[in-house]
């Protein structure tokens, strides 16, 4: 298969290059019918804007060009099929979970995982039991679970319906998976990874292993995170014996829109031709740039670029993380980039993240100035380092069902006084979109000082409505 072609894209230009007169839906009509102030941005990407006509396939029940599209993405990923994705990881991650998994039944899941994770365990009505992170001393954010952690998990659930693992984390550290996985598939136990930072990982070297090549049964990757791909552009792979691939083509079709984005799919064609082209001089053009921009920002006093020491973690070469070294934290440090113009992915109290494209950059000596003016006056102090305690994820279980979550009345309290209760709510910091504190779980003295702490840095929630009042919703009945 020629992995330059690019089906699906192709036939959308063939389609606009018979000036096509529009008789169907989308009510724009390929551009024509738009408000007049925002007809020049938008237009030629109309013209793409088509649905389900002949020669232009069907998502939900792809026999051409989106099929093709597809076939090309799974040769290149070496898998038995590739999924596009128009709602992004979070749908192929509610997918996944629904396929193997049933109401009361037990999922290993690691408690780092995104929101989604979390949503679709509740959707569903399993039963988690949470792997414990371990925490990176030079990040200070959580990582990967250790091999024995999942092993010892697996041994005294071994009715488990899955493994659900994150990898890499939001800062690009990932662990090889393979003894992981092959613990789990000895006990019949399906792998699914949220690899939603990783769909660039099938480059190999000098990028982390690629869950698919580790052996898991379900591999979600976010292909706009890294790729040159669309917003909410993704990708799930399925390479098992362990999991229902009709199901799973039931359940993506339940979740997806029935009116998918013909744009966003093209960009999925075309972001995989990229990565498929891409070669090894380009990745080394690449890595030699980050290079140049890491010398330069170690260069900066008040400032540090950390990584990973630990010797399992492979980190992402795209993931440059700047972490404080001044009475400023992360948070502050991503307010100065701003007014510079530089827009970071994240803060979190010590570090701001940077995402490198997965190409040269043209304006790299500017970008690098800026930055240099946003850090100027900077002096060296450990001060937010040492007064802020990272937060450490402990082994639980959820303390109640979901099911019985519903039944049960709510009440708002102090947060102070919210040790022992029930959480009623999840409350997630975004980004990364991990939840500190996930709805069923027991409230402890170290969510409320992380939470307060956080409120602290103006950090951002999703959930915790009542955060602003210092107050928290939990189960009434429970402490």
């Amino acid at each position: 298969m020629d992995q330059q072609q690019t089906p699906l894209y192709t036939a959308l230009k063939r389609h606009d290059s018979i000036h096509p007169f529009s008789f169907h839906v989308p009510g724009h009509k390929y551009g024509t019918v738009f408000p007049i102030e925002a007809k020049d941005d938008y237009k030629q990407l109309l013209k793409l804007d088509a649905t389900e006509l002949s020669g232009l396939d069907d998502l939900h029940h792809p026999e051409s060009v989106i099929a093709e599209a597809q076939s090309l993405a799974a040769k290149l990923y070496n898998v038995e099929a590739t999924f596009f994705l128009v709602n992004g990881s979070t749908v192929g991650n509610l997918a996944m979970i629904f396929a193997a998994c049933g109401e009361k039944k037990k999922v290993i899941v690691q408690r780092n995982c995104h929101k989604s994770i979390m949503h679709a365990l509740q959707l569903v009505g399993a039963t988690p039991v949470f792997l414990p992170p371990e925490l990176d001393e030079n990040v200070r954010v959580a990582s990967y679970v250790a091999y024995e952690t999942v092993k010892q998990a697996i041994e005294l659930h071994q009715d488990a319906a899955a493994l659900v693992l994150t990898n890499p984390n939001y800062y690009g550290m990932a662990v090889d998976l393979t003894e992981v996985v092959n613990i789990a598939h000895r006990y019949r136990i399906p792998v699914l990874v949220d690899e939603a930072h990783g769909a660039h990982f099938v480059i190999g070297d000098p990028f982390p292993k690629t869950a698919v090549a580790c052996g898991a049964d379900v591999v979600v990757q976010s292909a706009h995170k890294t790729l040159p791909a669309m917003t909410m552009g993704s990708y799930l792979h399925v390479n098992s014996s362990l999991i229902d691939k009709e199901k799973l083509k039931y359940f993506l079709q339940v979740f997806q829109s029935s009116s998918p984005s013909y744009p966003i799919m093209a960009s999925l064609d075309l972001a995989r031709s990229y990565l498929a082209c891409l070669t090894r001089k380009d990745v080394e053009d690449i890595s030699k740039q980050i290079q140049q921009l890491k010398d330069a920002l170690s260069e900066i006093e008040g400032i540090a670029v950390v990584h990973s020491q630990h010797p399992f973690v492979k980190t992402d070469l795209l993931k440059i993380v700047v972490q404080t070294r001044s009475k400023l934290s992360g948070y502050e440090l991503q307010q100065r980039l701003e007014k510079e113009g530089i827009f970071a992915e994240l803060a979190d109290p010590f570090n701001v993240l940077l995402v490198y494209p997965l190409a040269v950059v043209d304006r790299l000596e500017e970008v690098i100035e800026k930055i240099k003016r946003a850090f100027h006056g900077l002096n060296y102090s450990e001060e937010v380092i040492n007064s802020f305690r990272s937060f450490s994820f402990l082994a639980s279980t959820s303390s109640i069902s979901y099911k019985e979550l519903e039944t049960l009345p709510k009440k708002v309290v102090d947060l102070e006084k919210a040790e022992g209760f029930i959480a009623a709510e999840t409350i997630t910091p975004y980004p990364p979109g991990v939840p500190l504190l996930f709805i069923g779980e027991r409230i402890s003295k170290e969510h409320i000082e992380q939470i307060k702490q956080l409120k602290s840095y103006h950090a951002r929630f999703q959930g915790g409505k009542f955060l602003s009042s210092n107050q928290i919703e939990v189960c009434s009945l429970v402490k």
